[in-house]
C-alpha cells in the first residue's frame, strides 16, 4: 500500500477546515493503523476509514474532561475517514457491514462510535448523521483549538455533555461604571513596562503581533512531568491598582480580587488587530468549568467599536460573532475556540478576569 499516496487523499478530503497540523492524517500514522488492522481503503481508493472493534470497556471524556460516555468490548469505533464526490454511501454501506459482522452478534447490530468528528466539515458530519447517530459532545484540542465531535448510534442511554456546558458567550445585566473613557486615556498614554504578552500566549498574536496586555494578577503556568500543566495565581500587582483604582471598582460589581485566578487589561490594535484562534482548555483544565466553584472567563470592554468583535465556535462546529460593547459585563468559555479581531479606527480595550463561580454568577450565566 502507498502511504503517502493514501495520506494525501485524506488531507484534500480534510481540506482548510483541517487546521491542527498535528491532526493531519501523515503516512506514517496510516502506516501504523494499517499494520494494526485499522486501515481500510477501497481497491480503487475512493473511499477509507480507519476503525477498529472495541477490545475493552472504556469510557469516552469531551473538551470539559467529563465522561459523556461509555464504548463497550465489541463496538465498532470510527475514527477518521475519507470519501470522494459520490462515494458517500459506499463508506456507509462498509460501517454498516462492519458493525454486523462477528457471530457475537446474531441478534443485533454492534453499537457504533465515531469519536474524532469534525464539527467544521459538513462531509465529516454527513456520515454519522446519515447513520442516525446521536451526537453526544465534542472534545477540543489545544493547538488550533479543533472540535471534534462525539457521536453514538446504539441504543443504550448515554450520559452526553453535562449540563450548561454548551453555553459560549453571555452578557450580564449590570449597572454601566463611569470613568472608563478617563481610564483608557491613561492607559494610552501608560508606556510602563508592563506591556507585553505573557509566554503562554505568544502563539496568538498573528504574525504582525498586534495586541498586548497588562497582567495585574498573572498566570503562573506550571510544568511537571508528562501531561501536568496546569495555571496558577501569581501575585497582586498592587502598583496598578494604586494607579488605577478603578480596576478593583470595576472587579468588584462580580467579585473580589482575593477570588480572581488572572486579572489583565488586553490591547488590541486598530484596523488589523486580532488575536488568533486558540482555546485556553489546556492551561487550566484543573480548574475551568461551569459549576459552583469552577473559574469562569470575563470579559469588560473598556473601549471599544463597533468593528470590533469576537468569534466563537460552538461544540457543533458553528461560528458566532459577539459584540461586547463599552461597560458591559460577558461571560466567555475559554475552553471553546475563540479569535478577536479588530476592524475599527480605535484601540480595543477589555478587562479580563478568570473568577471563581458562586451560585450568583451560576444563575447570571443561565439566564442572562
Amino acid at each position: 500500500m502507498d502511504y503517502k499516496e493514501i495520506s494525501k487523499l485524506f488531507i484534500e478530503y480534510d481540506g482548510d477546515v483541517q487546521i491542527n497540523p498535528f491532526a493531519k492524517m501523515h503516512w506514517g500514522i496510516l502506516k501504523t493503523e494499517h499494520e494494526n488492522g485499522k486501515l481500510h481503503v477501497d481497491e480503487n481508493k475512493n473511499y477509507g476509514i480507519v476503525s477498529s472493534y472495541s477490545k475493552s470497556n472504556r469510557k469516552i471524556r469531551d473538551f470539559s474532561t467529563s465522561v459523556v460516555g461509555e464504548i463497550k468490548n465489541g463496538d465498532y469505533v470510527v475514527k477518521r475517514f475519507f470519501y470522494k464526490d459520490g462515494y458517500k454511501e459506499d463508506l456507509i454501506n462498509y460501517i454498516e457491514r462492519m458493525r454486523s459482522e462477528d457471530s457475537m452478534f446474531l441478534t443485533s447490530d454492534r453499537d457504533v462510535w465515531f469519536t474524532h468528528i469534525n464539527m467544521e466539515h459538513s462531509g465529516d458530519k454527513a456520515i454519522p448523521e446519515a447513520l442516525g447517530s446521536t451526537w453526544i459532545s465534542s472534545k477540543i484540542d489545544a493547538v488550533c483549538a479543533e472540535v471534534r465531535g462525539i457521536y453514538y448510534n446504539g441504543t443504550l442511554q448515554q450520559q452526553g455533555i453535562l449540563k450548561y456546558e454548551d453555553i459560549c458567550c453571555c452578557k450580564f445585566d449590570y449597572p454601566m461604571i463611569e470613568g472608563l473613557d478617563d481610564f483608557t486615556k491613561e492607559l494610552d498614554e501608560y508606556v510602563g513596562d508592563g506591556w507585553g504578552v505573557a509566554d503562554h500566549q505568544k502563539s496568538y498574536g498573528g504574525k504582525d503581533k498586534t495586541w498586548t496586555s497588562i497582567e495585574i494578577i498573572p498566570l503562573i503556568v506550571t510544568y511537571g512531568t508528562g501531561k501536568a500543566k496546569q495555571g496558577l495565581r501569581g501575585e497582586l500587582n498592587e502598583d496598578y491598582i494604586k494607579r488605577f483604582p478603578i480596576i478593583e471598582e470595576i472587579v468588584g460589581h462580580m467579585t473580589s480580587l482575593d477570588d480572581c485566578l488572572w486579572l489583565a487589561v488586553a490591547k488590541v490594535s486598530p484596523e488589523r488587530g486580532i488575536i488568533t484562534r486558540h482555546s485556553d482548555k489546556g492551561i487550566d483544565k484543573m480548574n475551568a468549568g461551569i459549576q459552583v466553584g469552577k473559574t469562569a472567563r470575563m470579559h469588560y470592554p473598556l473601549k471599544t467599536n463597533k468593528e470590533a468583535y469576537f468569534e466563537m465556535q460552538n461544540l457543533e462546529g458553528d461560528t458566532k460573532q459577539y459584540h461586547m460593547a463599552q461597560g458591559e459585563y460577558w461571560y466567555m468559555d475559554k475552553r471553546k475556540p475563540h479569535a478577536v479581531y479588530n476592524h475599527g479606527d480605535s484601540y480595543r480595550y477589555h478587562m479580563i478576569f478568570d473568577t471563581k463561580i458562586t451560585y450568583d454568577i451560576l444563575n447570571r450565566i443561565i439566564w442572562d
